[in-house]
C-alpha cells in the first residue's frame, strides 16, 4: 500500500482507500461466522442475506474458540484505535452511522435525526467498521492510517481462514454415506451431477453404483 503523502493532502491513497473498503466489506460480510466460531454453536453455510441482525458483541462465553477470541480482540483493538485516533486528530465526536444523537439526548428530533436507542452497541465491530467506510477519505487524510489499513487488510485476508468456510456448494461425504450412496437408483441422466458431488469418492465408484 502507497504510504507516500500525496499533494491532495491524503496520506492513503485513492487505491488504498479501495483496497481498505473492499477489507471492511469482507471482514463485515464474516462478522457473524466469527461470532459463530467464537462460540462454536453453529454450523456455517450460505446465509440469508435478506435477514436483519442486530450488531453483535464478539466476546464469547465459554466454551470458546481460543484462536478467534485472540482474533477478534485484535481486530476490535485495531479498529477502536483507528477510529478514535480519527476523532481526535479531524477534531470530531465520534457518532454511528446513521444517528445523530446520543441515547441521553431529551427534545424533539427532526425529521433527518435519529436517536441511538438504549442499550445500542456503538462499539460493535459491525459498527466500527461501517464507520471507517464511510468516513474512508477522513481517515485518509489522518497521519498514521497507513499502518491502521495494512492492518485491516490483514484481518480482512485472515478472516476467512478463521471462520473455516466451506464453498457454497461442497457437500461433506464420508463412508456411511457413501455406503448409502450405494443403496440409491441413479439414471443416466443424473450420474453426471452425482458424481460431481461425490468428488473423488466417485471415481471407480459410479458403474458399480449404477449397476453397469
Amino acid at each position: 500500500m502507497n504510504n507516500d503523502h500525496d499533494t491532495s493532502g491524503l496520506f492513503l491513497d485513492r487505491y488504498g482507500q479501495r483496497r481498505l473498503t473492499e477489507a471492511l466489506v469482507t471482514i463485515e460480510a464474516h462478522l457473524e461466522d466469527l461470532a459463530d466460531t467464537l462460540t462454536r454453536r453453529a454450523v456455517i453455510g450460505r446465509r440469508d442475506l435478506a435477514s436483519f441482525r442486530r450488531p453483535k458483541k464478539l466476546r464469547a462465553k465459554a466454551p470458546a474458540h481460543e484462536g478467534a477470541q485472540e482474533f477478534a480482540a485484535k481486530l476490535e483493538n485495531t479498529l477502536t484505535t483507528a477510529v478514535r485516533h480519527t476523532c481526535e486528530t479531524r477534531g470530531m465526536d465520534y457518532m454511528p452511522v446513521g444517528y445523530t444523537h446520543r441515547p441521553a439526548f431529551v427534545g424533539p428530533l427532526q425529521a433527518d435525526e435519529k436517536r441511538i436507542p438504549v442499550g445500542y452497541d456503538d462499539r460493535a465491530l459491525s459498527v466500527l467498521t461501517r464507520w471507517l467506510r464511510v468516513h474512508v477519505i477522513t481517515f485518509a487524510m489522518t497521519e498514521g492510517c497507513v499502518e491502521w489499513a495494512d492492518e485491516i487488510e490483514g484481518f480482512a485476508h485472515d478472516i476467512t481462514a478463521m471462520v473455516d468456510l466451506p464453498p457454497d456448494d461442497t457437500i461433506n461425504v464420508d463412508d456411511v454415506k457413501v455406503a448409502a450412496a450405494y443403496k440409491q437408483v441413479v439414471t443416466l441422466s443424473t450420474i453426471d451431477t452425482v458424481a460431481h458431488k461425490l468428488g473423488r469418492w466417485a471415481k471407480g465408484s459410479m458403474p458399480a453404483v449404477c449397476g453397469l
